[in-house]
């Protein structure tokens, strides 16, 4: 089944609307949104009755502070993928008492801690994210490879699904980097989860199409590109 996944950035306790990875510029959804009045997280989560949210806590993955009980409260609706700026195996299991799953990313997790993370916690609960900005994989540890060796050195871990970001088209709607996103589902052991500049619902059949598990979306839900049913699965 390809899931259709509704992302909630998180900061200071509100949703905002994402764009190109420029966290400080980030507003309330409310703003933009054409399909919700609130900027409440779980308020969103009742209004639009998702199957599944992708929650990333950006006061955590800033390393300010965290929306541990907005994500909680969100959670008590529909299943939740957590991204909280793991940093430990300890943040992990953190983020695991609190959402159904949580995923590592690369921003600010290096390779041993996916693997510390993959021995502690169920790994089974456990995804990791690929963030890439302008092609590359943004990284605070030093992480030298290119996304697709990322991709292949990730077939080591018992991990659930990959996550790939482009953070660099977040929020602008301007399409996929198809030829990338094949080697990478290609390469992958894993399935793969793809977010980014998803458009509407022909990019959801290209992505359905080149044996993506499931696409992030947020900005095509808003506009009324996308219908608000596809995220009820």
């Amino acid at each position: 089944m390809f899931r259709t996944i509704l992302v909630l950035d998180i900061f200071d306790g509100v949703v905002v609307h994402a764009l190109r990875g420029k966290r400080e510029e980030y507003l309330p959804v409310a703003d933009f949104s054409s399909v919700c009045e609130t900027s409440d997280a779980a308020g969103i989560a009742r209004t639009l009755r998702p199957t599944e949210v992708y929650a990333a806590d950006l006061n955590r993955i800033r390393g300010i502070g965290d929306n541990f009980q907005v994500i909680k409260n969100v959670s008590g609706y529909c299943r939740t993928i957590l991204s909280c700026g793991v940093r430990s195996a300890g943040d992990a299991a953190l983020g695991l008492a609190i959402a159904d799953t949580v995923t590592i990313g690369t921003e600010n997790a290096d390779f041993d801690v996916i693997g510390e993370a993959c021995e502690t916690c169920d790994a089974s609960r456990l995804h990791v994210n690929i963030d890439l900005m302008d092609g590359r994989i943004l990284t605070n540890t030093g992480i030298s490879l290119t996304p697709l060796e990322a991709v292949e050195r990730l077939n080591d871990y018992p991990i659930n699904h990959l996550i790939i970001i482009d953070l660099t088209k977040v929020g602008t709607e301007s399409g996929i980097d198809l030829d990338l996103l094949s080697d990478a589902v290609a390469r992958s052991d894993h399935p793969v989860i793809f977010g980014g500049g998803v458009r509407d619902m022909n990019d959801l059949d290209l992505l359905r199409d080149l044996g993506v598990a499931g696409a992030l979306v947020a900005t095509g839900v808003h506009n009324r590109a996308m219908p608000v049913d596809i995220l009820q699965w």
